[in-house]
């Protein structure tokens, strides 16, 4: 069974501005609230900054950071996909986007893949577009579980973004 929305009085942003490291940069299309990112393969020329997307290649090496706020300014859902505007951070490409690259933040976090996620679980991109998975060996690991998601779940929990390498 899912969680319940565990960040209410939290709309958008980091959890905690001091220890975290947030940037602003475009989106490729839409991007749901607490989704991992990347940076686009394909760069517009005309364009000072590389595009983000929610990317869907498990185990990459090209996440970037979570999307924790936008020009959609939408709050964070349950972990699900969003079926309407209210749970996504943009919904469109060039519109603005916030990003945490370091720090606590909401994300997006499926306990399928290779096993349950628990509190201090290594976390990675999994085969779903813009969700996090417990990392498996070889995996490049994007954060670490702040809370735990039971088995088949998709949930909105807090996870410690530390971009910390291969497992």
């Amino acid at each position: 069974m899912a969680n319940t929305n565990r960040f209410v009085g939290l709309h958008r942003g980091p959890i905690d501005h001091k220890s975290s490291s947030v940037i602003n940069q475009v989106a490729n299309g839409a991007i749901d609230m607490g989704s991992v990112i990347a940076v686009t393969t394909t760069i517009n020329s005309a364009e000072i900054l590389p595009r983000v997307e929610q990317i869907s290649s498990q185990g990459s090496g090209l996440v970037y950071g979570i999307a924790v706020s936008g020009d959609a300014d939408g709050i964070y859902g349950d972990g699900s996909a969003s079926t309407d505007d209210s749970t996504r951070a943009t919904t469109g490409a060039l519109q603005g986007i916030v990003v945490v690259t370091q720090g606590r933040c909401p994300a997006r976090v499926s306990g399928d893949g290779v096993g349950v996620v628990v509190i201090g679980s290594p976390l990675t991109q999994s085969a779903t577009a813009g969700v996090l998975e417990l990392a498996g060996t070889g995996d490049v690991i994007l954060a670490f579980a702040l809370n735990d998601v039971g088995a088949g779940d998709i949930d909105m929990i807090a996870v410690d973004v530390q971009r910390a390498g291969i497992l």
